[in-house]
C-alpha cells in the first residue's frame, strides 16, 4: 500500500477520540462498546461529498438502514453529506486515523492510491446498465474490488450503478470531431484528462462547486457527468445541449480502511458486506428510473438531448487502453466480453 501523506496534525487531532473508540491496534472515529446482551456494538461516521437525492448519498442511507437491521442494531452509522468530513482525498488518506469509518464514493477516486482504479473510467467498456452489474456482481467485479483494495489498502464492497456519463454543454455537437479544441470541465484523474486529450478536446480540471460558475462566465463550454447527477447540479440552466456519448459507466462502492475491517469480529464483516450489496443493487435500479425521468425534465425545460451514434465513439477509442494503460487492458478485455448484447 502506498504510504498515506497526511498531516501528523490531523492525526493528533483525532488521536484522543481514536484511543477511546478503538481496540485491537486499529484506529478509527467508530465508538465501540460492549453491549448487555453480548458482543459490541459500533457507531461508524460515513463520508459523503453529497447529501440527499444524490447516488452516493442515497445508498449509504440504505446501508445504514440495512446494517442496523443485520447487526439487531449493534452497528450505527451516522452520515456526513456535504463533504463535512473534508474532501474525499482528506476523507480516504484518513481513514486510518479515524477521520471516518467509511465512505461512499466511486472506485475512481482510489487512482491516486493505485493505477487499478483506472478501470473505473475506462471509456466505453459497458453497454448498459444490464452489462454494468453483471460485471460488478461477478467473480471479476470481485477480483476487481479485490486488487484493487489489495494495492490501496481500502476493503471494497458493494456497487452502485451512477448512469452513464454525458456530455453538457453550451453548444450543438454531434461527431467526435465537434469536440476537438472542446473546453469542459472533468476530474483531475488521469484516465479522465486522457480520455478527453484522446478526443482533442481541452479537459479543464476543476471543483464541481466552481462549475456552474465557470458555464456561466464561459470560462468552459461543457463538463461531463451522468445525467441525473447533472440535473441535480442544476447545470440545465447553462448548458442547453446534453450529448449523450455515455463514454463512461462509473461505480460507487462502500470503502473502508483494511486494517479496521479485518480486524472486526466476522459476523460484523459479513453484515458489512451483505448491507453494501445490498444497497448498491437497490439503488441501482432507482437509478435507472432516476436518468429516464432527468431526460424527461430536460426536454420540458426546452434543453436539446443529443443521441449520438456511439459506434463512432466506441470506434475512436480503439487503442486507447494498449496505448494509456496496457495494465488495464485485460480487464477491460474480460469487461467488454460479458457483454450479452455483443
Amino acid at each position: 500500500m502506498k504510504k498515506r501523506l497526511f498531516v501528523s496534525l490531523l492525526a493528533s487531532a483525532v488521536a484522543a477520540s481514536c484511543l477511546a473508540g478503538c481496540g485491537g491496534g486499529t484506529q478509527s472515529s467508530g465508538e465501540k462498546e460492549t453491549a448487555t446482551s453480548g458482543g459490541e456494538t459500533y457507531t461508524w461516521k460515513m463520508a459523503l461529498n453529497s447529501t440527499e437525492g444524490d447516488n452516493a448519498y442515497d445508498t449509504a442511507a440504505v446501508f445504514a438502514d440495512k446494517i442496523k437491521e443485520l447487526t439487531d442494531g449493534r452497528v450505527e452509522v451516522k452520515l456526513y453529506g456535504g463533504a463535512s468530513l473534508g474532501s474525499t482525498s482528506e476523507v480516504l488518506e484518513g481513514l486510518s486515523y479515524g477521520v471516518a469509518d467509511i465512505i461512499c464514493e466511486s472506485v475512481g477516486t482510489l487512482a491516486t492510491f493505485t493505477p487499478l482504479a483506472n478501470i473505473d473510467a475506462m471509456p466505453y467498456i459497458y453497454s448498459d446498465y444490464d452489462h454494468f452489474m453483471k460485471v460488478w456482481y461477478s467473480d471479476l467485479g470481485q477480483e476487481m474490488k479485490d486488487k484493487i483494495g489489495e494495492a490501496s489498502g481500502f476493503k471494497l464492497m458493494g456497487g452502485t450503478f451512477r448512469g452513464p456519463r454525458i456530455v453538457t454543454a453550451t453548444k450543438e455537437m454531434h461527431n467526435v470531431s465537434d469536440f476537438k479544441g472542446f473546453k469542459l470541465r472533468a476530474p483531475n484523474l488521469e484516465m479522465y484528462l486522457k480520455t478527453w486529450q484522446w478526443m482533442d478536446a481541452a479537459p479543464t480540471p476543476m471543483a464541481m462547486n466552481e462549475t456552474y460558475t465557470a458555464l456561466q462566465q464561459g470560462t468552459v463550454s461543457g463538463q461531463e457527468n451522468p445525467m441525473a447527477d447533472s440535473m441535480n447540479y442544476a447545470f440545465d440552466e447553462v448548458c442547453k445541449y446534453w450529448i449523450k456519448t455515455n463514454h463512461v459507466y462509473s461505480c460507487n462502492l462502500f470503502i473502508m480502511d483494511a486494517n479496521y475491517f479485518n480486524n472486526l469480529p466476522e459476523d460484523i464483516q459479513r453484515a458489512v458486506t451483505e448491507a453494501a450489496e445490498y444497497a448498491g443493487k437497490e439503488i441501482s435500479a432507482k437509478q435507472l428510473q432516476k436518468e429516464s425521468a432527468a431526460e424527461e425534465k430536460l426536454i420540458e425545460k426546452d434543453c436539446t438531448v443529443i443521441e449520438v451514434d456511439l459506434n463512432e465513439f466506441k470506434g475512436h477509442f480503439d487503442g486507447f487502453a494498449d496505448k494509456n494503460f496496457p495494465d488495464l487492458k485485460d480487464w477491460a478485455d474480460r469487461i467488454k466480453a460479458m457483454d450479452d448484447g455483443k
